[in-house]
């Protein structure tokens, strides 16, 4: 009876830590939902003095050390990193030691001493939150992580939990500290598994990369709307004949409809009307709200504590259903929305990579904004059962395609290194340096940079000057350099 009286008595109190937990719950889920509120203007601000200059590049797909090669034009293109006051790149697959590492060995994974000869090079952060970050599994994730930390280059986007992930890491330098928040949006809906999740107490906490999860949405013209639906109706109409129909659509709104898809568990495609100014094919795509406010909270956090914000993200997404997936030179609406929300919070300079080549170069409130710098280096080629001896190399097979003419052409192949130049304080100028991967070079030298020789040079330069001329930006061409002036 003292036992049922002293549970009695604490009734009220424990009814009253329920409902104080409940709205601790709530309050933390509006939090996480609220808009992320600006910093002062004089945090804002970007505080490093004097001469400042940021080289950027896109996916470093690095199997092997390439810094010691004696080849001028590859030095050439090397250089531009190593003189650059602080170099930043996304660290495309995974680095181990192949002697001793335990876990499992898949796709593309690089010799642990590539993370030493990152540095030689002159990186001094990486993006790590991108499609690959699970070749290996986890056990490639941390094996990769800890090189880079051995090496002394700072690295985002990853870690033991979805806090980690999502963290800024900072970097001292001489003109100050900077930061760097990386994110990456999935591919498909399988490669969610690549997402951190959180840890609340001692529950919970896998590890995996700081994920932009979304919804997507096709356009279409009102006729095709109606054709949609028509033959939604008609697959509708044998519904008896299952035990277990999908129940009929309630309440869907007039200007869309979602359409039946494999029983496997995929999301059904969603359809709207075009709206004015809209195309037909065009891919309406919406991040889901918590990433993106947990996203803009750690650049605004950062832009706090460090006088220089990079904000990278790898996204692959294209704007149509028309482009070729991995091809799309025209980034999706969202992407640019998420480049101008983190600039508007605090980032100095916004790095993006995904697709396989360029996309164009935008000046928003005075910072660059590269929404695809293709690919620095790609070893697509090396396969580890050739590498092992277990197959024959196989030059007609597909992999030869993919690292030498995706998608019918060469354009994977070429790429550029962008020299962001700041006097105290403000952008002064992008220098563009074409670099290419040695498409008519033999295998062992495929995927390493070098500068672009003249005809190559002018053919990305003009390719980025109409690609750029979209976003109100436009490129000079200077010899086999292409210039943004401020």
């Amino acid at each position: 009876m003292l036992i049922v009286s002293h549970t009695r008595s604490l009734r009220p109190t424990v009814l009253r830590l329920f409902l104080l937990a409940g709205l601790i719950v709530c309050s933390l889920s509006a939090l996480a939902q609220a808009p992320v509120p600006p910093l002062n203007s004089r945090d804002m601000a970007m505080t490093l003095t004097g001469d400042f200059t940021i080289a950027s590049v896109g996916d470093l797909m690095m199997r092997r050390p390439a810094s010691q090669l004696a080849d001028p034009d590859v030095q050439a293109a090397l250089r531009l990193i190593r003189d650059a006051d602080l170099a930043v790149g996304n660290m495309e697959g995974e680095l181990a030691n192949l002697r001793d590492f335990e876990g499992p060995l898949n796709g593309f994974v690089g010799s642990h001493e590539v993370a030493a000869d990152l540095k030689k090079i002159g990186f001094d952060m990486v993006n790590r939150a991108q499609n690959h970050l699970f070749d290996s599994e986890a056990e490639g994730m941390f094996s990769t992580n800890a090189l880079l930390d051995e090496a002394g280059i700072a690295h985002a986007g990853t870690g033991r939990n979805l806090d980690a992930a999502a963290a800024p890491v900072y970097l001292e330098i001489p003109q100050g500290r900077v930061a760097m928040v990386g994110m990456h949006a999935p591919l498909w809906h399988e490669l969610r598994r690549l997402a951190a999740t959180p840890q609340v107490g001692n529950l919970g906490g896998r590890p995996g990369l700081n994920m932009l999860n979304y919804s997507e949405t096709i356009v279409v013209s009102e006729q095709q709307l109606a054709a949609l639906k028509q033959v939604r109706d008609q697959f509708l109409e044998f519904s008896s004949n299952y035990d277990n129909p999908r129940p009929l659509p309630q309440n869907e709104p007039s200007d869309r409809l979602r359409f039946p898809a494999s029983s496997s568990g995929r999301e059904d495609p969603t359809y709207r009307v075009a709206r004015p100014g809209e195309t037909p094919g065009t891919i309406d795509y919406t991040i889901r709200s918590t990433d993106l406010t947990r996203t803009l909270r750690s650049i605004r956090n950062a832009k706090r504590y460090a006088d220089f914000v990079v904000a990278t993200a790898h996204i692959h997404q294209g704007q149509s259903v028309l482009e070729q997936m991995h091809l799309s030179t025209k980034p999706p609406q969202f992407y640019i929305d998420l480049a101008h929300q983190a600039i508007d919070v605090g980032a100095d300079i916004f790095v993006g990579h995904g697709v396989q080549l360029l996309r164009g170069i935008e000046i928003y409130q005075g910072k660059p904004i590269f929404y695809g710098l293709g690919e620095f280096f790609r070893e697509a080629l090396w396969t580890l059962p050739e590498q092992m001896g277990q197959t024959d190399a196989n030059q007609h097979g597909a992999r030869e395609n993919f690292a030498r003419n995706f998608g019918g052409s060469t354009q994977s192949l070429e790429s550029l290194v962008a020299v962001s130049h700041y006097r105290d304080g403000e952008l002064a100028e992008v220098r563009l340096y074409p670099t290419e991967l040695g498409a008519e070079g033999p295998d062992s030298r495929l995927g390493i940079p070098r500068l672009a020789p003249p005809d190559i040079a002018q053919r990305i330069l003009e390719r980025m000057q109409r690609l750029s001329s979209e976003f109100g930006t436009t490129i000079d061409i200077q010899g086999s350099v292409g210039v943004i002036k401020i």
